[in-house]
């Protein structure tokens, strides 16, 4: 429900705001107040095209804001969209659109940037809007079958619902089919593909850990000569003492020197701690020296050895670009293949299993699609007389409504039909598209119909009418009052009007009117107070004239209006 609306520098607007409450919101005014340019207004709110032209003379940009409270039929389609575009779900969301002289448009929902494509799509899913203008869902075919289906009640939508799970179900189906391939010789081309992937990484016997093991000995073995030089050289070194140029190995020259520092101790006792530490340190290099003996000993180096270790690793690392990067990616890719081959192997049981289903589903989606288009059928005989009748009593005497229903080739989730609604306005004239052939007044008059035989059912919180009078007057503006006072049960109507009967209904008449200020027009609006009301419904009635008589009209049309709204909507009316 759209809660208010502030408009700056916007046509005739300098800055403006508007507060709209649920049930029946009048827009009234003389000729030129600006009630279009509110219309223009909401419109740019949501989505429509802006215009250069649209800013207010003097002004670089023009700002639009809306306040809208989220009603609860709508918290899940809404919400999963503003999910998408990063927004959360609020009570209340606020629509901004800034359109910039250098053309330069800006959306924003609850202050963050949008497309101005993104605003239009929330748009259709609050607002309504009927008459003169565009964002009329009466015209787009697509919401026909809503609609009709809307119509239809509780069997219908549950017959859809049914519908739409089979349907679901075979895309289920589909899609496991699919998973085994187009055909035979397409699932036998894939086994043959995980068998050699499975044969190539079960031959390999891969171990985890296994090429950083082979790694290190492959480095071990490519530097043999090297490591088997320097043991030797430290070995003797130590103890062997057979280096060129070495009389005395490490460990001849530490047992000599342990003599001189015992000769050291025996002259100052506090040097005896060192005679501990000097032997300790003899004993150990002593024992690198056996190690180094028994490496040297034990060390066996066959070229063939590393000869392999490279061709294992060549191996492993082949497999690991192939498949995964790591040996424990393969080995687990080896295991999937594996499965997956085993399914495949076992499919032709499987696929004569899903193929028997798809039979089957198909004759349940023929046999519901065929419900499902009977109970249109009745919906929309029921449909047509509804509204034609109330089309009758909307000063359009003649007016032919049809829903047009044929039946596609093909089941689809929505059934075998397609849906359209046709019109024709005049005796002898065939039935048309809406779209093509009916005229802005109509339209409305059409819309208004429609709405209030899909008031329980439509979801669309905010209905706009522009100038649903145009062109009708005496009982059946009365008529015209009374269903927009009805349809305001289920939703926020707003409506644009000269009629006074229709202002007469209203739960929040608003007066729209123009001020001079220096040398600029301004538009202004004023909720009207009941005083106020009497005046404007009376200036409506007899223009400027106002006088005892029309004012006592005035009155006698209020309180028409209150006993219509006592006695048949509050006491039941429609239910």
């Amino acid at each position: 429900m759209l809660l208010e609306l502030n408009v700056s520098n916007f046509a005739l607007i300098e800055d403006l705001k508007i507060s709209f409450s649920p049930g029946l919101n009048v827009l009234s005014g003389e000729t030129g107040a600006g009630k279009s340019i509110i219309i223009g207004a909401i419109n740019l709110l949501l989505g429509e095209r802006a215009a250069v032209e649209q800013i207010r003379q003097g002004s670089e940009q023009t700002l639009i804001e809306g306040a809208v409270r989220v009603e609860p039929q709508l918290e899940a389609e809404l919400g999963s969209l503003l999910e998408g575009a990063g927004i959360s779900i609020e009570d209340e969301l606020l629509l901004a659109r800034e359109v910039s002289r250098n053309g330069r448009s800006v959306a924003r929902v609850n202050g963050r940037a949008v497309p101005v494509a993104f605003l239009k799509e929330i748009g259709q899913l609050l607002v309504d809007l009927h008459g003169q203008h565009q964002h009329q869902s009466l015209l787009r075919q697509d919401q026909h079958i809503e609609l009709l289906d809307s119509f239809g009640g509780e069997a219908l939508l549950r017959t859809r619902k049914k519908l739409s799970e089979l349907w679901r179900r075979k895309l289920d189906l589909k899609k496991e089919l699919s998973a085994f391939g187009e055909d035979n010789a397409e699932r036998e081309r894939r086994i043959d593909l995980y068998a050699y992937q499975v044969k190539e990484i079960s031959e390999a016997s891969l171990r985890p850990d296994e090429d950083e093991e082979l790694a290190e000995r492959e480095k071990l073995l490519s530097n043999a000569e090297k490591i088997c030089n320097i043991v030797a050289r430290l070995y003797g070194e130590l103890f062997s003492g057979e280096e060129e140029g070495m009389e005395q190995s490490v460990v001849d020259r530490l047992g000599r020197l342990s003599v001189l520092i015992s000769e050291a101790v025996a002259i100052d006792r506090n040097l005896e701690p060192l005679v501990d530490l000097f032997s300790a340190a003899t004993a150990q290099l002593s024992e690198v020296a056996h190690e180094l003996r028994d490496y040297q000993t034990k060390f066996d180096f066959e070229p063939s050895e590393l000869f392999a270790i490279q061709e294992r690793l060549n191996l492993i690392n082949a497999l690991k670009r192939k498949y995964g990067g790591t040996t424990e990616a393969a080995l687990d890719f080896c295991s999937e293949a594996q499965r997956e081959m085993e399914r495949l192997q076992n499919s032709e049981a499987m696929v004569a299993k899903i193929e028997t289903d798809l039979d089957e589903l198909a004759d349940q989606l023929v046999k519901e699609s065929t419900e499902l288009s009977r109970l249109r059928k009745e919906s929309a005989t029921e449909l047509e007389r509804l509204i034609e009748e109330c089309l009758l009593e909307l000063a359009l005497p003649n007016a032919r409504f049809a829903v047009k229903l044929d039946r596609k080739q093909e089941v689809s989730v929505l059934g075998i039909d397609t849906v359209e609604f046709q019109f024709s306005a005049n005796r002898g004239e065939e039935v048309k598209p809406l779209a093509k052939i009916i005229s802005g007044g109509e339209v409305a008059r059409v819309m208004l119909a429609l709405k209030t035989a899909l008031a329980r059912q439509d979801l669309i919180p905010t209905l706009i009418f522009d100038e649903v009078d145009s062109g009708i007057g005496g009982a059946t503006i009365q008529s015209v009052a009374e269903k927009l006072s009805e349809l305001a049960r289920h939703h926020q109507v707003m409506c644009v009007t000269h009629s006074p009967q229709i202002a007469s209904m209203a739960d929040s008449h608003i007066r729209l009117y123009k001020e001079v200020r220096g040398e600029r027009t301004l538009t202004r609006a004023n909720l009207l107070a009941d005083e106020e009301r009497r005046q404007e419904l009376a200036r409506m009635l007899d223009g400027a004239g106002i006088d005892q008589v029309s004012l006592q009209h005035v009155d006698n049309m209020l309180t028409r209006a209150a006993n219509f709204k006592r006695t048949k909507l509050e006491g039941g009316f429609n239910d």
